[in-house]
């Protein structure tokens, strides 16, 4: 297929995608992260309160530590299993070395924490991971080397000679004169590790017709990338130096709502071309590349719409999605704070009510008879201020009853409500001691079950769906790429890892750590298993 046919593909695709331009989608997003940081609706009239309840963050922030304690109390998030007998010691293995790389090679819990984030507050959660190779080289000073020691130094392959010096140091039998060699080398050390990063929602793009991501038509990660970067990772400087540095990422809606005004760090563009920010599409698109009537899934990586860089056929996407509340039929689903904006709505409504009467209550406004009050006695409010009147009764004040104590019950109502929706309440998050004065351990039991109902489903979705599908990739990308043995700690000894001596069919099980107790239940159940063992072994006599 020639350049300027995909050309046109990839322009019909990215203008139709969710996403790229102004969605239903997006003004929800934008709207969700306004919410969460309480600014204004855009309806506060002047002299009157505007404050803003924080129902969003209560419910986004209340439900992630429940979650990441849920993925994070058992030793192993992933667990790979056998198909076949004898596997088993090879899937341990593979276990083992997939939940390092999420946790230590790639700060497994912060990437977590992200991730669920903005599923909790975006709809989804989007995650890429990819084979990242890098050399880290490191300098070595030689002196006094022989010819055959420099020699055999320089027999790997991987060292550099920066800096030499050569100092005649004798003469041999045959009148010729012996050097030796002061060195400076620089030894490249090659290095390929599995790399995960959370992207954020407005730069992920799909198709309208795709439901999930494994088997999606079209997908792109949009990036803004500097020239120099561009050039850094092998594209000609010639193309670069022509490719236009506008960008629409930069004043997308979720984008404009995530910073404060004038923080966006690429609203400006720098002075220095080199640094200069292109608008890059990572595509991923199933269509006939090579004429055989065939749609084969090929990575295009697409700049500035104007100009294709590379192409090249691949065999995954590599992105994986989480949803709080998914929607059958459709990618984007419902997020907790979906389901608590209008109710927060509501609640900052009736508290600027109930302030503005304690406002009007405690300084209410006054009447005065025209030309017998001194009015600016009484505009002046002071502590034993005097009001001067030429008669009596002159001033009067216009009382307002206090309803405060009739909203209140409303408010609680609320509370109710969002609870119901969301499954956070304050049972899952810690009571006060006072609260549970009259209430038995088992009726508290009870409702922290009822309560962490949701959150438990939410756990087993988000771990059905795009954990289990990053850990296939990060299982995927150690088979392919890794190509010497990386030596490691696992279960207390230094073992040598090879994926190249693994099988690629292993299933992969989730462990989420539902039904397996807090440290607590575990410690106490040990002990009352110790306890039944010492009664039977005192019984039989040992």
């Amino acid at each position: 297929m020639d350049d300027g046919k995909l050309k046109g593909i990839l322009d019909s695709e990215i203008e139709n995608s969710i996403g790229f331009v102004d969605t239903e989608t997006s003004e929800a997003r934008r709207k969700a992260l306004t919410y969460y940081n309480r600014e204004p609706y855009g309806n506060e009239v002047e002299g009157r309160s505007s404050i803003v309840t924080g129902e969003v963050a209560e419910v986004v922030d209340g439900a992630l530590p429940q979650l990441l304690r849920i993925f994070t109390q058992s030793d192993e998030l992933v667990r790979f299993e056998p198909k076949a007998q004898g596997d088993e010691e090879a899937a341990k293995q593979a276990t083992d070395y997939c939940n390092l790389v999420f946790f230590q090679d790639n700060d497994g819990v912060i990437l977590m924490h992200n991730w669920f984030k903005d599923a909790l507050l975006q709809k989804n959660g989007i995650v890429k991971y990819w084979w990242e190779d890098s050399e880290d080289p490191v300098k070595e000073k030689y002196k006094n080397l022989n010819a055959e020691e420099l020699t055999m130094l320089l027999s790997d392959g991987q060292m550099e000679v920066v800096s030499q010096n050569i100092n005649e140091v004798a003469i041999d039998q045959m009148g010729m004169p012996i050097y030796s060699y002061d060195v400076t080398i620089k030894k490249k050390k090659e290095a390929g590790r599995v790399k995960i990063e959370c992207v954020p929602p407005e730069e992920f793009l799909i198709s309208k017709r795709d439901k999930n991501i494994k088997d999606a038509s079209f997908c792109a990660h949009r990036v803004l990338m500097s020239r120099s970067d561009l050039i850094a990772a092998g594209y000609s400087k010639d193309i670069v130096d022509k490719l236009p540095s506008y960008s629409d990422l930069t004043y997308t809606p979720e984008r404009v709502a995530r910073y404060e005004p004038g923080e966006m760090p690429d609203e400006n563009q720098s002075l220095d071309p080199t640094m200069q920010d292109i608008e890059v599409f990572e595509c991923y698109i199933r269509t006939d590349i090579d004429g055989d009537g065939m749609a084969e899934l090929v990575k295009v990586t697409y700049a500035a719409m104007s100009e294709i860089l590379d192409q090249e056929e691949v065999d995954h996407i590599p992105f994986a999605s989480i949803c709080p509340i998914p929607m059958p039929h459709k990618f984007f689903g419902q997020s907790l704070a979906d389901r608590a904006m209008d109710i927060q709505l509501i609640k900052s409504t009736i508290t600027r009510q109930i302030l503005d009467n304690l406002y009007l209550t405690n300084l209410p406004r006054m009447t005065a008879i025209d030309g017998q009050v001194n009015m600016d006695d009484l505009l002046t409010v002071a502590p034993n201020g005097v009001v001067r009147m030429k008669s009596p009764g002159a001033v009067q004040a216009l009382t307002v009853p206090p309803t405060a104590a009739q909203s209140f019950p409303m408010l609680d109502y609320m509370d109710q409500v969002l609870q119901k929706r969301s499954g956070v309440t304050q049972t899952s998050q810690g009571l006060d001691a006072n609260i549970l004065q009259n209430t038995t351990a088992t009726a508290i039991a009870a409702m922290q079950q009822a309560g962490s109902g949701r959150l438990e489903m939410i756990a087993r979705i988000f771990a059905d769906t795009g954990v289990k599908d990053l850990f296939a990739g990060i299982f995927h990308l150690l088979c392919k790429y890794q190509d010497k043995e990386r030596v490691i700690r696992l279960r207390g000894k230094y073992v040598n890892v090879d994926p190249r001596n693994w099988k690629t069919n292993y299933d992969v099980s989730i462990n989420v750590g539902l039904g397996t107790g807090n440290k607590e239940q575990q410690m106490a159940m040990a002990a009352m298993v110790l306890q039944k063992q010492e009664q039977i072994l005192g019984t039989q006599g040992f």
